[in-house]
């Protein structure tokens, strides 16, 4: 018998709890044996073509085992066959594909039984650079790479990160040899540790399995772990404390970044995944696993709307581009001709004609013999319920028993509308409310109910704010769908919104106050000093109406913009991107930065000048302490090598308040024109040239070795 093929055979057995009963080394076979319960089975493997099983399956046979005569397999055959049936692979690939079309079909029948879904690709960067495919079909062609993985598909809330999560399960479960473990984090917020939660969804996906196996199987790449709504793990528990340190957190993802893995997180940006700690981290993990980071942006309606109907809208006078949420997207895109010929005529009524179709179709659909204003009132109600108890889903017995509770004249009026002898019960009525169009029965928690999507949901919050000016929150679960439901409505509406708002603001980051004001009013008149902005998406806005005093834009986008640079001073941009736009005035009022913009070189071009115009003067020895300060970043003092061979420039930045941001990032200009550093494959990090390392001693002073990580 091969000693070698009988080892590694057995490894694979032993992997999924078998034991090695009997080696039959003249007929060549093994007989491996698990009990389950009350159930003894064996596995009889030949370990040539020509062995003989009839000995050993008489054997085992005889002492009450289910015995079950294997082909002969290579120990790779082998774990593929046991992954298969321990895994139920067909019958859960078959569940995951009617759950993405029981997904997709609740988002488009409701508009027309004739609706098909599609995918539309929203554009997106991956790793900072313009992304040419899908973000599912990036995360697929990157599944054979024989490497650790971790995905971060990022967007705003509203904006594709659940349907990119199911087109990416749709096509893996097509795609075959890989078993997706799919979860929607949000629906857990039972455990209050990390590594629990993603224990506890591994052994809700395969209850009958071990989690160390499905561990194993995950490591081993054939099961890819998708987890869906991150960012809910985040934001504050009940009790007020933090959730979780962020580097417990990170670094339970790094304990499965191992093998052959691939973890697909999709989340709304958030800072855990900007800041210098999680730069850190996978920088110390740079030869562990690779990071591909895929942010997704706004859709473009020409993507979604076919050009009849895109004229149609352009024709009214309507910016398009201000309607470009998928919902509403979805609504034009799906509806019949005669009906969107009627939303057509008066464009500025988009929104309140979504609502009146959704809610008029209920009346239909379900014999509800509620108004559309009353159905308003009572979904308003749920979404109240669940600001003042800080929960978006919740079981279906407590929302009918809300609806009831909250809402008794409301349904004792519909009761009294319907035929003496047809009329339901109380309870008849709010379980037919509890199936509203606009709430989600979730695919794979049925009781569990929400708003179908944050849109919607935003719709209603929006309605609670405006009207208690009392309310007060830092809760971005309701301020962001609140923001995002009010972006195609009225200026004035949207200025209703803001002011409802303005408490709430106050104990928001700089970042989403700056976002907030920005999609509201169209503009940020208020003064920005010593904070940044993160990843915001900035549309015909003028930066600097207000004054703008130490302050740093982080990767984000100006398409339209104009600058007032009289009002920037000590301001940075860092990895942003300019389409479009224009400056209203060069004379800059102080030190303007510009590193790793992209798109129009003629505003880069202006905004580099403008620092070079105002920027103080630095004395060759104050330079070369900053230049020393930058590299100590890569080669810490104290260190035998190189630890860092590329660093994020945020976090060269952080941590050295000696010396004035400004002069960090002028000098971090100076040591790439020496090419002492280089930027890599992401703009937003750079990279020690090991070419220089000469020219890196002599700023340093060191004579170590030039070996790093």
């Amino acid at each position: 018998m091969d000693i070698y093929l009988k080892q590694k055979l057995t490894e694979v057995y032993k992997s999924y709890g078998f034991t090695l009963a009997k080696s039959y080394e003249t007929d060549e076979v093994l007989v491996f044996t698990l009990k389950t319960g009350y159930f003894d089975n064996a596995d009889i493997v030949p370990t040539n073509q020509k062995s003989n099983s009839d000995q050993a399956f008489k054997e085992f046979s005889d002492s009450g085992f289910a015995c079950t005569i294997r082909p002969y397999m290579s120990p790779l055959q082998a774990e593929q066959q046991l992954f298969n049936g321990f895994f139920s692979v067909e019958s859960v690939l078959a569940r995951l594909s009617n759950d993405y079309h029981r997904f997709t079909n609740a988002i488009v029948s409701v508009f027309s039984s004739e609706a098909k879904y599609e995918y539309i690709n929203a554009p997106y960067l991956i790793n900072g650079r313009m992304g040419m495919q899908s973000p599912a079909d990036e995360v697929i062609s990157r599944i054979e790479i024989k490497k650790p993985t971790l995905f971060l598909i990022e967007a705003a809330a509203g904006f594709g990160k659940t349907c990119a999560a199911y087109e990416l399960v749709n096509k893996l479960t097509k795609k075959g040899g890989v078993l997706p473990l799919f979860s929607e984090l949000a629906r857990n917020r039972q455990a209050v540790i990390f590594r629990h939660i993603l224990l506890d969804e591994i052994d809700h996906t395969f209850p009958m399995l071990s989690s160390r196996l499905v561990q194993n199987e995950m490591r081993n790449g054939r099961v890819i772990t998708i987890l869906d709504g991150f960012d809910e793990l985040l934001r504050k528990n009940e009790d007020g404390s933090e959730f979780e340190n962020h580097e417990p957190m990170l670094e339970t993802i790094g304990e499965f970044l191992t093998g052959n893995a691939k973890i697909v997180l999709t989340t709304r940006r958030t800072i855990l995944f900007e800041g210098d700690a999680f730069h850190n981290w996978v920088d110390k993990h740079t030869d562990d696993f690779d990071l591909i980071r895929i942010k997704i942006s706004e859709p473009r309606v020409a993507d979604w709307l076919p050009e009849s109907r895109l004229s149609a809208l352009s024709d009214t006078g309507l910016k398009v581009e201000h309607i470009a949420n998928p919902v509403l997207l979805s609504y034009l895109r799906c509806i019949s001709d005669d009906k969107f010929s009627e939303v057509a005529s008066k464009p500025h009524e988009l929104v309140e004609r979504y609502f009146e179709f959704m809610l008029d179709r209920e009346t239909i659909r379900q014999d509800l013999r509620i108004s559309q204003a009353r159905q308003q009132r009572i979904l308003k109600s749920i979404a109240e319920d669940m600001m003042n108890f800080g929960y978006t889903s919740e079981s279906r017995d407590y929302i009918v028993d809300q609806i009831a509770r909250d809402n008794s004249r409301l349904i004792e009026d519909a009761i009294a509308s319907y035929p003496p002898g047809q009329r339901p019960t109380k309870d008849e009525v709010a379980n037919k409310l509890a199936s509203h169009a606009l709430l989600d029965r979730n695919i794979r928690e049925p009781d569990k109910i929400g708003f179908v999507n944050e849109f919607v949901f935003g719709h209603f919050v929006a309605q609670v704010i405006t009207k208690d000016r009392e309310w007060i929150s830092d809760d971005l679960r309701f301020i962001e769908p609140a923001v995002i439901s009010y972006q195609p409505r009225s200026f004035q509406a949207k200025e209703k919104l803001w002011h409802s708002l303005e408490s709430s603001l106050e104990f928001l980051s700089a970042s989403d106050k700056v976002d907030f004001s920005a999609k509201l009013l169209g503009s940020v008149t208020f003064d920005l000093k010593n904070d940044e902005a993160q990843g915001i998406d900035f549309t015909d806005i003028q930066i600097g109406a207000g004054k703008i005093d130490s302050f740093q834009f982080n990767e984000c986008v100006f398409r339209r913009c104009s600058f007032d640079l009289r009002n920037l001073s000590n301001v940075t941009f860092l990895n942003c991107k300019y389409y479009d736009c224009s400056i209203l005035e060069s004379n800059a009022g102080g030190p303007i930065h510009e590193l790793g913009g992209t798109g129009d070189d003629a505003i880069i071009e202006m905004l580099t000048k403008s620092t070079i115009a105002t920027a103080i003067s630095i004395t060759p020895d104050r330079q070369q302490l900053i230049e020393r300060a930058v590299l100590e970043r890569f080669w810490p003092v104290g260190r035998d090598t190189v630890t860092h061979k590329h660093r994020p420039i945020k976090g060269i930045c952080a941590g050295l308040g000696e010396f004035k941001n400004g002069e960090v990032l002028d000098t971090i200009t100076v040591l790439k024109r020496k090419d002492i550093l280089r930027v890599p494959h992401q703009s937003s990090f750079v990279e020690i040239n090991f070419e220089k390392i000469l020219e890196i001693r002599d700023i340093l002073g060191r004579t170590g070795s030039v070996n790093g990580n």
